[in-house]
């Protein structure tokens, strides 16, 4: 009798659990899609997990679900439930670009690359680029040189970092910033300290401006009556054109 029972509970046991693998018992047949969209297409994310809605409430592989609608360029993050008795729920967060990344790619808060299709990329982002792996080094130092700049009523519109770890900005009033390699983040703070006096406004002669000096700088400006640029140091003792006039006082 004992022999026949433990048989018997067994079988039972057994078939329940067939019973729920079955994709007709209890099947899925709600998947919403939530989340805050400005760029991404809710269609596109409807076809990236489609096929990958498979099997009932209990056997959908809700990590494939996920994993799916993350190899979307404009997908950041995802979160993926199921609600009884026959819903799937996600919740997708869209990638927040903070600037272009090279040619054609973007990099978000994060310093993470994303690469979106060309007709996708908005218009007016600043650009960012630098050797392959240094986008969240790129991004951390050009929200550090924005708190620096921002108060001067300058915005960057390009930050760059090339092989030797040199810096290059770009201001959108068109004028251009060398850094170097070597005490960037100081050089910066030299050039705040200075940019007052050097009034450069918007249509200014003054194009570029060179801090790669230990203590002083060089200030390229357009020449209309020499046709070249004319170079400005200031060395510790005062402002000094190429002519010897002296343009300004201090220490930089």
């Amino acid at each position: 009798m004992a022999l026949v029972l433990s048989t018997t509970m067994g079988s039972g046991v057994t078939w329940g659990v067939l019973k729920l693998r079955d994709p007709n018992v209890l099947p899925v047949k709600v998947v919403r899609i939530d989340g805050d969209f400005r760029h991404l297409k809710r269609i596109d994310l409807e076809h990236a997990v489609g096929n990958r809605v498979t099997g009932n409430f209990f056997t959908i592989d809700v990590d494939a679900v996920r994993e799916a609608a993350l190899r979307l360029p404009w997908v950041d993050q995802v979160s993926v439930r199921r609600v009884w008795p026959d819903t799937l729920m996600m919740w997708v967060e869209e990638q927040e670009p903070l600037a272009r990344w090279g040619e054609d790619r973007l990099v978000n808060l994060r310093g993470e690359v994303f690469a979106p299709a060309a007709g996708s990329i908005p218009a007016g982002l600043p650009g960012l680029s630098g050797p392959e792996g240094s986008s969240i080094d790129v991004v951390r130092r050009y929200r550090e040189m924005m708190e620096t700049v921002t108060p001067l009523g300058l915005e960057i519109e390009s930050l760059k970092m090339d092989q030797r770890n040199s810096w290059m900005l770009q201001f959108r009033r068109g004028l251009e910033l060398q850094l170097g390699s070597v005490d960037a983040e100081k050089r910066l703070q030299r050039f705040a300290a200075v940019y007052g006096w050097l009034k450069v406004k918007p249509g200014s002669s003054v194009k570029r401006i060179d801090m790669r000096y230990t203590n002083g700088l060089a200030v390229y400006r357009d020449s209309v009556e020499q046709g070249s640029d004319t170079e400005v140091m200031k060395p510790a003792s005062g402002v000094k054109t190429k002519h010897g006039k002296t343009a300004g006082r201090g220490q930089v």
